[in-house]
């Protein structure tokens, strides 16, 4: 499998070299990896499963933001920054594994590796995309934020998984609301009709959306259809 994010930016040697330097620590499902605004000085290396990345609102709400995979660097620019973590991580439903490295260790790493660019790179992209995203939901519709905010925070399924195709949500029905600022109510209806169309189905506590286009086409078509 192709490596996410940081990793891959790197090389396979660059990126077994940083594994080799870290611990491997394994994490059930929904375990807290890393909590903001907390400081800690390590880094972690996502090497199986994925993570939810979310941001904790003023309202005390913790909203999703991203769902991140295999090759990711989690908690990067804390540790190159002294500053406290800006977001928590949580493994998904399958759990994760990564390798965590003592700030002080990634720091030699990267700068004797000459990886400080890279780096920079992967920051100054996820900057970009953030913007590009506040910029795209500003423009859409709740269908249609609920439709991209539903494939943005999913994953391939697994191999193994029944034969199914499609991507797995990572978020409970009361997350996917608090991400689009609407009720739970609102949320359930939604989903309960995109079942009946056939986009989504649940099953084995997920919800598995079968085809991204199918579902922003279901979205785009239930415009002219009351939203509450």
């Amino acid at each position: 499998m192709a490596r996410q994010g940081f990793g891959g930016l790197l090389g396979d040697a660059q990126w077994e070299s940083l594994l080799r330097a870290g611990s491997v620590r394994v994490h059930s499902e929904s375990d807290c990896v890393m909590e903001q605004g907390k400081r800690d000085d390590t880094v972690h290396l996502l090497v199986r499963g994925s993570v939810k990345v979310s941001v904790l609102m003023r309202e005390g709400v913790e909203t999703p933001i991203a769902v991140r995979g295999p090759g990711e660097v989690l908690g990067e620019m804390s540790v190159m920054s002294g500053l406290p973590r800006t977001a928590t991580v949580r493994s998904t439903r399958e759990g994760c594994t990564t390798h965590v490295i003592r700030g002080r260790t990634f720091r030699h790493l990267i700068r004797s590796m000459d990886l400080d660019r890279a780096l920079w790179e992967h920051s100054v992209r996820r900057q970009q995309e953030s913007e590009a995203l506040r910029t795209q939901m500003a423009a859409l519709t709740s269908r249609q934020r609920m439709a991209e905010t539903m494939i943005r925070l999913s994953t391939p399924l697994a191999a193994g998984d029944g034969g199914e195709r499609g991507i797995e949500l990572h978020l409970t029905q009361r997350e996917l609301g608090d991400a689009l600022g609407r009720s739970l109510s609102w949320v359930q209806g939604e989903l309960r009709r995109l079942r009946e169309e056939g986009v989504v189905s649940t099953r084995r506590r997920k919800l598995v959306i079968h085809s991204a286009e199918e579902l922003r086409r279901a979205a785009d078509a239930a415009e002219g259809q009351p939203t509450s």
